[in-house]
């Protein structure tokens, strides 16, 4: 996942550091397109899964005076692309950091916050239907993963729920099903519970 050429340069803080401070990983870059943006890639240690680290992939604009990500902004700063494959890039140094991790990837709009906000305020006319403003960011790596699944697959395994972490069951990935959530992992440490 890291063999992407148009990408944005990042910062990070020291892996280590940060993990005894916070159990987490962060990286900073700025979107450059319209205007400048300051974005962050946030890794953040969720729980042990036998003797596995599972992080959660955060994502969002940066707001560095209250040092907290906004992950429902959408920013249409015209350069997407070059957003999600620095996004990409960032996935092995997880995995550099440990090997052993497994990384869960869901978007904050497949909350049922977000979505209950939506219906609440629908300028779609979705109010008695499914929103269809959820799952939009999970769509994305979904549909990332569909399309480079026999080159991902050798490296990594996934998995997909069609519900949210620890609402659901997951299953090996299935190319073209529509997951909520989907769980990573790099194959030469592969742990299934």
């Amino acid at each position: 996942m890291n063999n992407f050429q148009d990408t944005y340069p990042i910062s990070e803080l020291d892996f280590d550091l940060v993990s005894e401070i916070r159990n987490d990983y962060r990286f900073y870059f700025t979107s450059i397109g319209k205007k400048e943006i300051d974005k962050a890639i946030h890794y953040d240690y969720i729980e042990e899964i036998g003797n596995t680290p599972l992080f959660n992939l955060g994502f969002g604009d940066y707001d560095f005076k209250t040092d907290s990500i906004l992950d429902e902004e959408i920013s249409c700063n015209g350069d997407h692309y070059k957003v999600f494959y620095t996004i990409l890039n960032t996935v092995p140094r997880l995995f550099d950091a440990h090997n052993d991790a497994t990384l869960l990837v869901q978007g904050s709009d497949s909350m049922p916050e977000f979505i209950q906000n939506c219906k609440a305020n629908c300028t779609r006319e979705c109010k008695d239907l499914d929103c269809r403003k959820a799952h939009r960011r999970i769509r994305i790596y979904r549909n990332f993963v569909n399309k480079n699944f026999d080159n991902l697959n050798d490296e990594y395994d996934f998995q997909g729920s069609e519900a949210l972490y620890k609402e659901g069951i997951a299953e090996p990935y299935e190319v073209g099903k529509e997951y909520i959530s989907v769980l990573v992992k790099r194959k030469n440490n592969y742990y299934e519970n």
